[in-house]
């Protein structure tokens, strides 16, 4: 059974990928795959440096993600050409993991993190798509103390993904994290014990 975890900017999807780490799903971050098709001297990175130039990489060869992201969050053509480049690749590796996951563990559960799940269409890729949400002035409170930005840019990056709300649609499972951390461990033990029960 494959799960698609998934929510916006500072909902809180890596902690509960953390708590059903806990419990004993297996999580593969799409983030995670992405700074790996990107490490120095892949095919990945060539294309990126070719395709924007060796400024976009630090003294060390890595490529800087801030200066990256700051390039394409407004520019949706050079967006386009790095997810021309990266997704394929992504998508290819995490194919694998999900693969080499169902043949060493037929009957297991395996949980997809990832932030754009259903913007890219791998929604139709999982049997059931967990939502992670949020209040959004907490999400707000929460985007500014981690990122160190300020309000505008905060609010910038929430207005720049779909909304929650409309991601409901697609969801078969809405966890609210707006509470305690406590309590956002309890709601996905509830949950994760119902699956096993269904499961």
């Amino acid at each position: 059974m494959i799960i698609g975890l998934t929510g916006n900017i500072a909902s809180g999807k890596s902690t509960v990928a953390k708590y059903l780490r806990e419990l004993g799903a297996k999580v593969i971050n799409a983030d995670q795959v992405a700074r790996q098709v990107v490490l120095p001297n892949t095919p990945a990175l060539k294309e990126i440096v070719d395709s924007f130039g060796p400024g976009i990489l630090h003294d060390d060869g890595t490529l800087n993600r801030q200066k990256m992201a700051s390039i394409i969050f407004h520019d949706a053509a050079a967006r386009d050409r790095l997810e021309k480049i990266t997704h394929p690749r992504i998508e290819e590796e995490i194919n694998r993991e999900i693969n080499a996951f169902t043949k060493a563990d037929p009957g297991g559960i395996l949980v997809l993190e990832v932030p754009l799940l259903i913007e890219v269409g791998w929604h139709k890729k999982v049997d059931q798509v967990w939502l992670v949400t949020v209040d959004p002035e907490v999400q707000l409170r929460r985007l500014m103390a981690r990122d160190k930005i300020s309000p505008e840019q905060t609010r910038e990056r929430i207005a720049s993904q779909m909304p929650q709300e409309e991601k409901k649609r697609f969801a078969h499972v809405v966890i609210n994290n707006t509470g305690s951390p406590e309590e956002l461990k309890r709601q996905v033990q509830e949950i994760w014990q119902a699956l096993h029960a269904n499961h």
